[in-house]
């Protein structure tokens, strides 16, 4: 599951997700409901508070979104998409806390959470010297709001934030976990197999040049430190020169923009990373040393400070004018969250459906900012789901840190970089992050002991719980097996509609295109991406047939109301042109392309109405198009003539071509009678 959700993009695109779903259906089906009917015993550590909680809450939220399923929501295909990701989420929640409470669970835990952040950090860091080839692993940009050097390191990911934010949360998951190794006395090997890790997500997390991921892993760091107060020597010592050198490695990268000279780098690579390790291993043996056992650890600890003050130094003066400076991006957050927080007051209590902020954001924004994902999980949650989906995951959460604060402290800090950092970005839309963050509760989950939650204290106190642990039991089953059969056969109709889909992109002839979207509609007609591709090589007859379903499904798409007024507009049919083009400029005020282009067809249609010798209609085009020029010209004054700093990442500009179009209305606005 983690493997594949790291080739998936972390699970962000829809496409990416029905393939999955649908394999976890099938094995919790084929396989892991008759274990779960068979391992009776695993059921009885459950604990009402906060196990059922952590349980039960994404199959509160699956059945929250089927709810808004059948209410008419903004986008009934959003909302599908959530809930499907919903139940898969519960489903891997239940099957991972089978794993760890399994005498081998814990162990596969390990090895996968280790499996997954060494795939994704060398992956991402190889790519850059040409091992191997991922799309868009690194962000190129000229803006220093956006990045200090020009180029960001994003991994299989493909957005730097979020990579970044993992990056953290594995980082810090090996950092505090040295203390509990050093514990157990182990040997050179083991020693030096847990801090190897180290560098590898240091060097990865710089690359990302995430300010949010930095702020985030330094308050989960800081919170760490206070846990751990009593054990912090080992992390202290043994990735002070590890962390050096990722520093070390990425200044190197960063002064050519991520594109160094293979071979040499390459060296230089493996001689930073061994010889950090091997460093870092060095530096604790010298503090274990019995010769003056005082002086020396003095001594050790002094340099290991220096090496981590070191390590600051390095980075600092390399992105300090994007730590001082250039808050663009901030700015422009606090206005999407502050557009986003009139939206949430339309539906406070339940929202409206899933993606509400990608359908409304076009008509509520207050300036033309490209921003399809509000950059907050958690306002995102309120948008979908309102004040009970929201208190629905708080308590959620608020449940995995519990145990893991009770059960095994060291997963607290990378439980709180995941948890932090959604605050601030838009990493709950990436399905890695739910399941990294419910790998960390089953983890949570195994490190409880046996001997006391086994333990009664009298005969009616066992049969009480026995009786109850047997409720629970089948109430778990039942529901795991309800869950998995809808997500089975939802995710076999979305997975063979959006295969249909590729199919007709891939292929060059246009008949066979139709009759594959076609066939798309029919296993899953919420599909508008694929409801706007068909009308893109359909007869404007058939393309209105087809964007009038589609709106059943998607009231307030702006794509699709645009399109039908377009189709109107090619057709002659000015009455129903100008009905959904004022449709679309209240959904969508600040598109430039259908500003420009509805002036053009508005001259055109009042053209053909006067050639066919219908003045009154075209005079009424006319003022028409004279009312929607000033409108638009009044839109660009107003922007112009905000006192905070602009965010016109739309390019909502007065064109050249709405000024032609616009003079000649006016002109011929002129010469209408006075009537």
């Amino acid at each position: 599951m983690g493997a594949i959700c790291c080739f998936q993009t972390g699970i962000f695109f829809a496409s990416d997700l029905y393939p999955i779903v649908l394999g976890v259906s099938m094995i919790s089906l084929v396989l892991g409901f008759s274990v779960l009917i068979r391992s009776y015993r695993v059921w009885e550590r459950v604990t009402v508070l906060p196990d059922i909680l952590v349980l039960t809450c994404p199959f509160l939220l699956m059945i929250l979104y089927g709810i808004h399923g059948f209410s008419q929501p903004l986008s009934a295909q959003g909302t599908f998409v959530e809930f499907l990701r919903w139940g898969c989420y519960g489903t891997v929640a239940v099957m991972a806390y089978y794993v760890g409470c399994k005498k081998e669970g814990r162990t596969f835990l390990k090895i996968g959470w280790h499996g997954m952040g060494l795939f994704l950090s060398l992956s991402a860091i190889f790519d850059i010297y040409g091992l191997v080839n991922i799309p868009h692993n690194i962000v190129y940009t000229l803006n220093p709001g956006i990045s200090a050097t020009g180029a960001r390191l994003a991994g299989m990911l493909q957005y730097p934030n979020t990579f970044g934010a993992i990056m953290a949360a594995f980082l810090l998951e090996r950092l505090f976990a040295l203390a509990p190794l050093m514990q157990k006395r182990p040997s050179t090997w083991q020693v030096l197999l847990g801090i190897l890790p180290v560098a590898p997500y240091a060097a990865a997390l710089l690359l990302s040049e995430s300010r949010g991921a930095w702020l985030a892993a330094g308050v989960a760091s800081a919170a760490g430190l206070v846990l751990e107060r009593r054990r912090l020597t080992p992390p202290l010592v043994l990735a002070a020169a590890p962390c050096l050198g990722a520093a070390l490695l990425y200044r190197q990268l960063a002064e050519v923009q991520l594109a160094p000279v293979p071979w040499p780098s390459l060296l230089w690579l493996a001689g930073l990373w061994a010889g950090s390790s091997i460093a870092g291993l060095g530096l604790w043996r010298l503090y274990q040393s019995r010769h003056h056992l005082q002086i020396r650890s003095l001594t050790t600890m002094l340099f290991a400070v220096g090496l981590w003050t070191a390590s600051c130094i390095t980075v600092w003066f390399t992105v300090v004018d994007r730590i001082t400076a250039n808050y663009g991006t901030v700015s422009a957050r606090w206005i999407i969250y502050r557009d986003a927080w009139r939206l949430i007051q339309q539906a406070p209590w339940l929202g409206q459906g899933g993606s509400t902020w990608r359908m409304s954001y076009p008509k509520i924004q207050s300036q033309p900012y490209v921003g399809s994902e509000v950059h907050s999980g958690y306002l995102d949650m309120l948008l979908n789901t309102g004040i009970v989906g929201f208190v629905i995951v708080v308590f959620m959460l608020i449940g995995i840190g519990w145990i893991l604060y009770k059960q095994y402290r060291v997963l607290v800090p990378p439980y709180l970089v995941l948890v932090l950092h959604a605050a601030v970005d838009f990493d709950w839309s990436f399905g890695l992050v739910w399941i990294l963050i419910f790998w960390l509760a089953a983890w949570g989950f195994s490190q409880r002991n046996r001997v006391e939650h086994s333990k009664v204290i009298n005969v009616e106190s066992i049969a009480t719980q026995h009786h109850s642990k047997q409720v629970m039991h089948k109430v778990i089953c039942v529901l795991v097996l309800c869950t998995t059969i809808s997500l089975a056969g939802l995710s076999l109709r979305a997975e063979m509609s959006s295969s249909l889909q590729r199919q007709a992109l891939q292929s060059k002839d246009s008949e066979i295109s139709r009759k594959l979207l076609r066939s798309s509609l029919v296993w899953n007609p919420m599909n508008t991406d694929a409801a706007l591709q068909l009308v893109r090589i359909s007869s404007p007859e058939e393309g209105i047939g087809v964007l009038t379903k589609s709106l059943s499904y998607a009231p307030q798409h702006p794509g699709l109301v645009w399109k039908l007024a377009y189709t109107y507009g090619e057709l002659g049919e000015s009455e129903l042109f100008i009905k959904w083009l004022s449709i679309s400029n209240f959904l969508d005020p600040y598109n430039v392309g259908k500003q420009s282009y509805s002036l053009e067809q508005l001259l055109t249609l009042s053209r053909d109405q006067m050639a066919m010798g219908n003045k009154i209609e075209s005079y009424r085009l006319i003022r028409i198009g004279v009312s929607h020029y000033n409108k638009y010209k009044q839109m660009v004054k107003d922007l112009s003539r905000q006192d905070e700093e602009l965010h016109n990442d739309r390019k909502f500009l007065l064109t050249k071509e709405a000024e032609e179009w616009g003079s000649q209305l006016d002109m011929l606005a002129q010469s209408l009678p006075d009537s």
